[in-house]
């Protein structure tokens, strides 16, 4: 069994606040445990420092903490896909409707994952709509590099429930870090990475 955790950093928006990049992340294992336990050890061995929230979130933590998960990262077996998207290019994919970009930009997030046995996917919840849940599933879902067509599970779930998503999240925030601050420290961390830029062409 595979597991894939998804989330991102950035926004959509095209206000002046707004992101200049907007990243999708998603980290692949076939021991989701071994996830829970790296954050759920740091969060003990570092209980003062940690901030009150419960959830690990890249942007929230403090440095010595993400450096420490991103370091016991790298003892276990994992794969990550990141897409990367420069929002000047956001005229190449019908801009207009932010939702339907999304699902767009996490299907070419898609492209870049194989599948050679049944999984589980999950993704960090930002649809509440049944038909907007659904037509995201159906765009991923054809995008899969699925050659065996292996049974896939998608769930949309709170990153509260689930530790592997807040690893997802550390790892998209790290990417945002690179190409939004120009700082790679945390992205040069993560191994056996794909990062693509989308719509650069």
């Amino acid at each position: 069994m595979s597991y894939i955790y998804i989330d991102e950093s950035g926004d959509l928006g095209t206000k002046k606040a707004s992101s200049k990049y907007f990243v999708m992340a998603a980290i692949k294992v076939e021991d989701s445990k071994k996830l829970e336990k790296i954050i759920k050890k740091t969060r003990r061995d570092f209980k003062k420092k940690m901030l009150t929230s419960n959830e690990v979130k890249g942007g929230n933590l403090p440095y010595e903490l993400k450096i420490k998960i991103l370091e016991k990262l790298k003892n276990i077996d994992y794969e990550v896909f990141i897409i990367v998207f420069d929002k000047e290019n956001r005229f190449k994919i019908g801009y207009g409707d932010n939702k339907k970009a999304y699902d767009i930009l996490a299907s070419r997030l898609a492209k870049l994952i194989n599948i050679d046995k049944p999984t589980f996917i999950f993704i960090d919840k930002s649809k509440n709509k049944q038909e907007e849940i659904d037509n995201f599933n159906e765009l991923f879902l054809n995008n899969l590099n699925n050659i065996k067509k292996q049974p896939i599970k998608i769930e949309h779930a709170d990153s509260m429930h689930y530790k592997g998503l807040q690893m997802a999240d550390l790892i998209s925030w790290s990417t945002f870090q690179n190409f939004e601050n120009d700082n790679p420290e945390f992205l040069d961390m993560i191994k056996n990475k794909v990062v693509k830029l989308v719509y650069e062409n």
